[in-house]
């Protein structure tokens, strides 16, 4: 019995480590311009290779790698370009653009700094998670909200490596709520921006590989809570 529970215990972590690398990948890929040196890993990685089984995740990827199968020194400037079209706006008229903060997507005014900063700002004080403060960047941007979350994957297995169920149990219900509230709640609109946005298949793949994510790691995360919770309750019984 003792064995089977670490064999759950070391497969629960595990997946959170994926988990916690593929939320930095994408907060990479939301944050700036990507760098020659971005691109190159992004071409050499294997993320593929997790076949998750999700349709979204796979064509987005998919999409990705077909472009930077053509990898050239152009590269670089053309993605920073449709970035900038992209995100920033940058020559670009129409009203349903991908700027990346969830106040745009999920205020009535489509302002930035509106509610949903102040929501994610008291989450990111609770659990003493601060973006950098000289980046005077609104935190309810993806990247950051990505990035929040990938922290708690973290965090989750620190608590189970030390065996603070308690704990573990608290920070699942913290990644499942700003999962819910901060996340789910705008990636379609989101990514339904940056397609009808962007120029590129990169950025094309990007979205459709970040609704897929999104949507699947819902399931994960209730699949590992409930993991958890058996689990404790196990360990309680003996």
């Amino acid at each position: 019995m003792a064995s089977e529970r670490k064999q759950h215990t070391e497969e629960i972590t595990t997946l959170n480590q994926s988990r916690a690398a593929l939320y930095r990948l994408l907060s990479s890929l939301y944050w700036q311009e990507l760098t020659s040196e971005q691109i190159e890993r992004i071409r050499c990685s294997d993320v593929g290779s997790l076949d998750l089984g999700d349709r979204d995740m796979d064509d987005g990827w998919a999409d990705i790698k077909s472009y930077l199968a053509k990898c050239n020194s152009g590269t670089r400037q053309e993605l920073a370009v449709d970035y900038a079209h992209t995100f920033l706006a940058a020559g670009n008229n129409d009203d349903r653009m991908a700027i990346p903060f969830e106040s745009v997507f999920m205020s009535e005014t489509g302002l930035l700094m509106q509610g949903p900063r102040d929501e994610v700002c008291k989450v990111y004080y609770d659990e003493h998670v601060s973006p950098m403060d000289d980046l005077r960047t609104p935190e309810d941007h993806i990247a950051f909200e990505l990035e929040f979350l990938a922290v708690m994957a973290e965090r989750q297995n620190e608590a189970i490596e030390a065996g603070d169920c308690d704990e573990a149990l608290r920070i699942a219900d913290v990644q499942a709520s700003f999962h819910e509230q901060h996340l789910l709640n705008w990636i379609d609109v989101f990514c339904d921006a940056i397609e009808e946005n962007c120029r590129t298949p990169f950025y094309q793949g990007v979205a459709k590989f970040t609704r897929g994510w999104v949507k699947l790691d819902g399931s994960i995360m209730n699949d590992v809570g409930i993991e958890l919770r058996g689990g404790c309750e196990q360990a309680l019984s003996h």
